[in-house]
């Protein structure tokens, strides 16, 4: 362990906290922290689930945690079996009712004929781990909390009313780091990017930075305000579900998982790989991609378990239907979760990300709060997070941390 940089570091992950929308009118106190102290831009991945790799600093086909990969006998014609002669909705609508009691139970959207091809890399509970720990070790690696640990602390907000009872605990100066995660904010806007409540949103977070960063002046803790995202408004949705039910390609010859922005296909027969590929190419409003392609965006799995090609969907269009919609699960949270409300007029998501790196949609930065230090590189990886937050706290980063210190 070096000599502490800072003593105490807050930081507050905003994902979907898009720079194109601070300004001095809408939010005040975080224009004022980007023009006066050290920010980084910060580069993204393809895909929308991120924290893994900002906590662990290695990428996900190092720690693996990206969504779902084809067990090995998925490409073996599989024995039919009772339940695959039950109508999608009725086997999907069972497993939404199993979600309601049993919430290790994940994405229950997809019928079980295609979850029995799949093994799930996500944290138990869904997006994020219900247990505090699970957040140590991501696959083989420990995170920042690990290797802090009793010294760290992660904390989730998932609503944006919690902000202002937050503001007023948050920091504690308990620990060397806090880590809050407002998803709140980002579920937020995919349901109100187009509502005039979003002006309300961004100055509601904005207030809670001003609000944390005036705790942290007064308890010594150095803030910094991390995002890995911003969000695109809506335009249309791509209909793939249609398109893969009206193809000539036997369904039996190839298996996909399709997420809001990103649909991925593995093929079992060397005619579906070429005649899906040649449909798939023709969607409009997409980009048909190979991993050579994911390779050049730091996506560099050995082999094809996570994916053979990929299907991206244009900035502002998404994939509607997908494998995390169900209609009662629309229902259920659109009707216990304010932040979540127009869901019940209408299913389809009204802001998104994900996309590929090059859009400005999926630019991040962080912001440190702390005019004795300086940024030593222009631009960020994500990567570049955990040795940094490691190194800002005086402790030197592992060597499977190959990112760059970005703050000294």
């Amino acid at each position: 362990m070096g000599t502490p940089r800072i003593a105490r570091l807050f930081v507050c992950y905003v994902p979907g906290l898009d720079d194109r929308r601070i300004t001095a009118e809408r939010t005040p106190n975080l224009d004022r922290l980007r023009a006066s102290h050290p920010r980084v831009g910060i580069t993204t991945l393809p895909g929308s689930y991120l924290l893994p790799t900002l906590v662990s600093g290695v990428y996900p086909h190092e720690h693996r945690v990206w969504q779902v990969s084809l067990r090995l006998d998925a490409r073996l014609a599989a024995r039919p079996r009772l339940t695959d002669e039950v109508p999608d909705f009725v086997t999907t609508t069972l497993q939404c009712l199993r979600l309601l009691v049993d919430r290790s139970y994940d994405l229950a959207a997809i019928p079980p004929r295609r979850r029995r091809q799949f093994d799930f890399h996500r944290f138990h509970g869904g997006r994020r781990p219900q247990d505090e720990r699970a957040l140590e070790r991501i696959g083989d690696f420990r995170t920042v909390f690990g290797i802090l640990a009793a010294d760290a602390r992660y904390r989730f907000a998932p609503r944006l009313g919690s902000l202002a009872r937050l503001g007023d605990v948050l920091p504690t100066a308990e620990c060397a780091l806090e880590f809050l995660e407002v998803h709140a904010f980002d579920l937020f806007q995919h349901w109100h990017m187009d509502a005039p409540a979003l002006e309300q949103g961004y100055r509601r977070v904005d207030d809670f930075v001003g609000q944390v960063h005036g705790v942290c002046q007064r308890r010594g803790v150095t803030l910094m305000v991390l995002v890995d995202h911003g969000q695109e408004p809506v335009v249309g949705t791509l209909p793939l579900g249609d398109v893969l039910r009206l193809t000539p390609v036997p369904k039996l010859d190839y298996s996909h998982f399709v997420d809001k922005t990103l649909a991925r296909f593995w093929f079992h027969t060397e005619e579906a790989r070429v005649r899906l590929s040649e449909i798939l190419h023709e969607m409009r409003h997409t980009r048909l991609l190979t991993r050579r392609d994911l390779r050049a965006l730091h996506i560099e799995f050995e082999d094809d378990a996570y994916g053979e090609c990929f299907l991206a969907a244009d900035p502002g269009w998404i994939f509607f239907p997908h494998d995390f919609h169900h209609p009662l699960a629309n229902l259920f949270l659109g009707l216990t979760d304010p932040d979540q409300r127009p869901r019940l007029g209408h299913p389809r998501l009204r802001g998104a990300h994900g996309y590929l790196p090059e859009h400005a949609s999926e630019r991040g930065f962080a912001i440190l709060a702390d005019q004795g230090l300086k940024v030593l590189r222009p631009d960020a990886d994500l990567i570049d997070v955990a040795p940094t937050i490691l190194s800002l706290l005086g402790m030197t980063p592992p060597s499977y941390m190959r990112g760059n210190i970005v703050f000294g």
